[in-house]
């Protein structure tokens, strides 16, 4: 079949990238101590060179306090030594022909862990996930069973976040997001799903408060709302600002699609320019990583009834399912993660009628399992995941700067 519809240019907000495929954020433990390092910047030189059109970093902390509640090796950004490395890496995927968004995370949530810094987690509620076992993917579970990974299928228990706390958090993703914008990323993406601190507030099973931030579907989705607004009355109307969320957490008493529907109308008023969709969280782990296509493109074609604004979903590996999508309209964007790691050319094979040359995933998911090890990524059909920095072809070259940033 042609895949025109996945090399048509779309504009999010005022950015306009070349195609609609994009790299999902993943973390692959290359960053060293909070700084993104010189494997990061080749590692997603070498998707920008393949022809993807818009690469999402990984999750970057905006806080010390989310930093210290989780044993992920995330970037940091809440310092501005910080920046200086986003900033290099900005330059880079923009010399390889794509632009960037920075995706932010205030914290792990309920899925923090006490490990590193000896900190409790800290969430909506004090509530502790548990796994199901018929929701781990079954290439995880053995790993988890055996305790292997740092991953269990039980969560810590967390304390109440207070709201003197929400209210820095909510102050700190500001001055992170402005923080990254400066650096020159082309917008920001606010990471509320999967469980994480945001998504806990949302969802009505991890959210037991009876304050202001607990309740009603307008309460739980209080704390977000709070974000969005401290983070545009900081950097202006201008730079692009998306979210990322569950449309269904496929748990008992969690968050829903219709009331996922009624979130993105909201978010839609407060001048949210994307939405990104995932599915499914910790506790339902195999909505987060499918073993099956195409899983989120229904909810897509749901969500796309409810507002304007272009939504990307994620986990469609096929190409000709991924054209047909946007073709029918499911989604704006196809955002590859599993995909773009076995094979980093995979848009430049797609456009070139090279379909059959595609490495393909395994889905085995040996790169989520080397990072709950604490281990740097690793693929096994790609031996080159992780070594890109040695391959002269993704080193940057000469870098004109034809102004100043000194507005946003």
């Amino acid at each position: 079949m042609g895949y025109e519809s996945l090399f048509q240019p779309i504009k999010i907000g005022r950015v306009e990238i070349k195609n609609r495929i994009g790299m999902a954020p993943m973390n692959i433990n290359f960053t060293r101590e909070g700084y993104i390092s010189e494997q990061h910047m080749a590692y997603f030189a070498a998707r920008a060179k393949g022809g993807t059109g818009l690469i999402m970093t990984e999750a970057i902390r905006t806080s010390i306090e989310g930093t210290n509640r989780t044993f992920y090796d995330n970037p940091h950004m809440w310092h501005p030594s910080h920046q200086k490395n986003l900033s290099e890496l900005a330059e880079t995927v923009h010399y390889f022909g794509a632009k960037i968004i920075a995706q932010m995370n205030i914290g792990p949530g309920p899925q923090g862990s006490s490990k590193k810094m000896g900190l409790q987690p800290i969430a909506a509620s004090p509530v502790a996930f548990q796994v199901p076992k018929e929701n781990v993917p079954k290439a995880m579970l053995p790993m988890i069973e055996k305790g292997e990974v740092y991953l269990s299928l039980k969560g810590e228990m967390p304390r109440e976040m207070t709201k003197d706390e929400i209210h820095k958090e909510t102050e700190n993703f500001a001055k992170a997001a402005r923080m990254g914008l400066v650096a020159g990323v082309d917008g920001i993406e606010m990471h509320a799903a999967h469980g994480y601190l945001l998504h806990s507030f949302m969802s009505p099973l991890f959210n037991k408060r009876t304050d202001e931030y607990g309740g009603d579907l307008e309460n739980r989705m209080r704390f977000l709302i709070e974000v969005v607004r401290a983070t545009r009355q900081l950097i202006g109307s201008k730079p692009v600002l998306g979210v990322r969320a569950s449309s269904d957490e496929h748990m008992p008493g969690g968050i829903t699609l219709d009331e996922m529907k009624m979130v993105l109308k909201r978010l839609e008023q407060e001048g949210l320019d994307f939405f990104h969709l995932s599915g499914g969280s910790y506790e339902a782990m195999k909505y987060l990583f499918p073993d099956e296509d195409g899983t989120m493109l229904n909810d897509g074609k749901e969500l796309k009834k409810v507002v304007k604004m272009p939504i990307m979903a994620s986990s469609v590996h096929d190409p000709d399912l991924a054209a047909k999508a946007v073709a029918e309209g499911m989604c704006d964007m196809i955002v590859h993660g599993r995909p773009l790691i076995a094979d980093a050319e995979w848009a430049n094979k797609v456009k070139e009628g090279r379909v059959s040359e595609i490495v393909k995933c395994k889905r085995d998911l040996i790169c989520l399992m080397r990072l709950f090890q604490g281990l740097p990524g690793r693929c096994s059909v790609n031996p080159d995941f992780g070594r890109e920095r040695y391959m002269p072809e993704y080193r940057r070259g000469p870098t004109k700067m034809s102004y100043w940033r000194t507005s946003l």
